[in-house]
């Protein structure tokens, strides 16, 4: 259809050129744009990528030798939001991307750097191979920015032929929110003021406590989940895992040519974080003093009720204004509306309350609801306000 358009275009111009022999070269000019007619270009590609370079490693796990492969970039200037970072694996004569389509074809893994490290980390079994690294930076899934490395097969160590002490470790563990996921976060540091200056290689690995170990060799470590290097500018061994109640050992491998030596250490997962409903009472119960101002709160069945009150001990105030109000314990909006009164002059004394509300604890979701409420006077003794709030559990 699109052929044809342009078609039904053209024909009158070639008509008029054939029969109006003093046809100008505006005639050609305006040609020469219609035959440019068609799709818009596809955007081009931006170079936000400052450097790029692959790094590989030797390591044998009992009888197979690995290669592990680290992807390290900078970037001229920091990503946006909505933009990730993403590394595609591949054979050189395989893999590909089409600069048309944006695709990347012939891959064999794919990582993505979501811990924004700057890094992204590859293994393969065979430690001999040769391997391009597609690294592309994407916004809402599409590349907009990419980078080509090629790495170089690493060559197997030579055992150190003597044994060397390493300097003492110790670990820190805390639980960590990363990308919306909650991770145990485990560093393991050299004591303060060690020397590491004469070795040139530091590994460290962590396993199961009854699985992982060193092997026969004192060098290389068998049976473990995952290794990392040392880092020198934060001074220690990271390592992320989502078992957050886990515990783990750790063996560190340091060497240089002649020497060898190792480490380990066992860790303790840390505490679970206090719970949100710490400090709740039961209910019937009463939060403040009703002689003054108080929340009311009472279970009934499955229903469960609460009021605010106050006392006025004479009739000179000219202002009142008193609530009550719910929200989950994260600060969410709580199972009912907030209740308020409001009175002005002439106020009698006595006792005051808000209107009742009333919730079924049969549908909501949380162990405890926290309750407040806020009390504002203002007559002859001048303005007045008090706030009071509690955790009540919800059976």
């Amino acid at each position: 259809m699109r052929s044809l358009s342009f078609f039904l275009i053209v024909l009158p111009f070639f008509f008029l050129l054939s029969c109006d022999q003093g046809s100008t070269s505006e005639d050609l000019s305006t040609m020469a744009l219609l035959g440019f007619i068609g799709p818009s270009a596809t955007p081009s590609l931006e170079e936000k990528f400052q450097s790029a370079e692959a790094k590989t490693f030797y390591r044998k796990d009992g009888n197979i030798q690995f290669q592990d492969i680290l992807i390290e970039y900078k970037l001229k200037e920091s990503k946006g939001d909505t933009e990730t970072v993403e590394a595609f694996l591949g054979n050189p004569s395989e893999i590909y991307f089409n600069t048309q389509t944006r695709q990347i074809t012939g891959y064999l893994n794919q990582k993505e750097d979501k811990y924004q490290t700057n890094s992204i980390p590859f293994s393969y079994s065979d430690y001999s191979r040769r391997f391009k690294v597609i690294l592309t930076i994407k916004q809402e899934g599409k590349v907009i920015s990419y980078r080509e490395v090629t790495t170089t097969p690493p060559s197997p160590p030579t055992i150190p032929p003597n044994s060397i002490t390493l300097p003492a470790i110790t670990y820190e563990t805390k639980r960590s929110l990363i990308g919306g996921t909650e991770y145990q976060v485990i560093r393991v540091k050299f004591q303060a003021g060690a020397d590491l200056s004469q070795f040139t290689k530091l590994d460290a690995y962590i396993g199961r406590p009854s699985i992982i170990a060193l092997a026969a060799d004192n060098y290389n470590v068998i049976n473990y989940i995952s290794a990392t290097y040392y880092d020198s500018s934060s001074q220690n061994f990271l390592f992320l895992t989502p078992e957050l109640n886990a515990s783990y050992k750790i063996i560190v491998v340091g060497s240089n040519a002649n020497v060898k030596g190792n480490r380990s250490i066992d860790t303790v997962p840390p505490p679970p974080p206090p719970s949100p409903c710490t400090g709740s009472v039961n209910a019937p119960a009463i939060i403040g003093n009703c002689s003054t101002h108080c929340l009311s709160v009472d279970l009934v069945g499955n229903q469960m009720n609460y009021i605010a009150k106050t006392n006025l001990d004479s009739n000179l105030e000219e202002y009142l204004s008193l609530d009550a109000d719910s929200t989950t314990p994260s600060g969410g909006t709580g199972p009912v509306n907030l209740s308020w009164i409001e009175h002005f002059s002439p106020i009698g004394a006595g006792e005051y309350q808000t209107e009742n509300r009333t919730f079924d604890v049969t549908t909501y979701a949380h162990s405890c609801i926290v309750l407040s409420s806020y009390l504002v006077k203002d007559g002859p003794n001048g303005f007045v306000d008090h706030y009071i709030t509690g955790k009540v559990n919800v059976p």
